[in-house]
């Protein structure tokens, strides 16, 4: 098994880590031929996935026994620490990432091998004064995953889409005075074919409506094959038909939507689809698309309108 890694920027992987901490710490790593795959889940609450193509690493080497695939879990909260002081640094080289077994230490050769334990190994050098660096490095321990165990963690599909509408990153403003009504547990999304959006939310007896005045690009379910065709999206509503103008509402927690909804500041525009059981948030957070995030809310079907 061997992953070496080295990264000139890596915007692409802080951006993502930087929304993730918001919903939990313990992450897995996916890194297979073609990319890293970042996947944040737990049972009954949202999953997001990032996908971060192999073109954005200097270096990119993935070799195992697995068809090439290296599976592990981490703490992102020490990585994401190491990655942000090395953007504030002065560094004269790339960050390098190596993938190493731990190995016991002679007080603990009587111990059996635990074949899950690693460490992933990062390097770097700054540039302290005109005539001297510094070279720090950094372990973080990981949990090597078995295959059993990775292949279990599938990624959501869509049965029935509903609609996908475009949000544009103007709406920053709107995401951020939701995130006041610090008392309320559920929001209401209420959107139609035409591009309508209004947010609802119940704190205590008090109801709060927020809708955004422009009509929205919006996508019908028969223009969407995957979550990632923000090109596909276009304005396909007629004011005229009693079906777009119907309205759908759906009920999320709160606190999900909030955490979901700061995709938007990492990108210009972010896809909110809505499906027969929740809602996905999406968006790529670079112009080449190579880094993905994807944010997957359950959610259940409301007669308010």
């Amino acid at each position: 098994m061997r992953l070496k890694l080295a990264l000139e920027s890596t915007v692409e992987i802080r951006r993502p880590l930087t929304l993730l901490l918001n919903l939990r710490k313990i992450c897995v790593f996916r890194f297979t031929e073609s990319q890293l795959v970042i996947i944040s889940s737990s049972l009954n609450e949202p999953q997001v996935w990032t996908k971060i193509a192999e073109s954005v690493f200097q270096i990119y080497e993935v070799e195992s026994s697995r068809h090439n695939i290296i599976v592990f879990e981490i703490n992102i909260e020490p990585l994401y620490q190491v990655l942000r002081n090395y953007e504030k640094s002065t560094v004269t080289s790339n960050l390098s990432i190596r993938l190493q077994r731990q190995s016991p230490t002679e007080a603990e050769s009587h111990i059996p091998k635990n074949k899950t334990a690693a460490s992933l190994a990062i390097f770097y050098t700054e540039q302290i004064s005109l005539n001297s660096t510094v070279n720090h490095s950094f372990n973080i321990p990981v949990r090597l995953l078995r295959a059993s165990s990775d292949e279990m963690i599938q990624e959501p599909t869509i049965d029935d889409m509903k609609i996908a509408m475009k949000l544009p990153n103007t709406m920053i403003p709107l995401f951020r005075r939701i995130e006041r009504y610090k008392t309320a547990e559920m929001i209401t999304v209420i959107g139609n074919k035409s591009g309508q959006l209004k947010l609802v939310i119940d704190e205590g007896e008090r109801k709060v409506e927020m809708q955004w005045k422009s009509q929205l690009e919006i996508s019908l379910a028969e223009d969407v094959d995957t979550v990632g065709s923000q090109e596909r999206i276009e304005n396909s509503a007629s004011n005229e038909d009693l079906n777009l103008i119907k309205p759908m509402a759906l009920r999320l927690k709160l606190r999900y939507w909030n955490i979901g909804c700061r995709l938007i500041e990492l990108c210009d525009a972010m896809s909110l689809i809505i499906h027969d059981t929740g809602c996905i948030l999406h968006c790529y957070i670079d112009q080449e698309q190579k880094c993905d995030i994807t944010f997957y809310m359950n959610g259940y079907y409301s007669d308010q309108v």
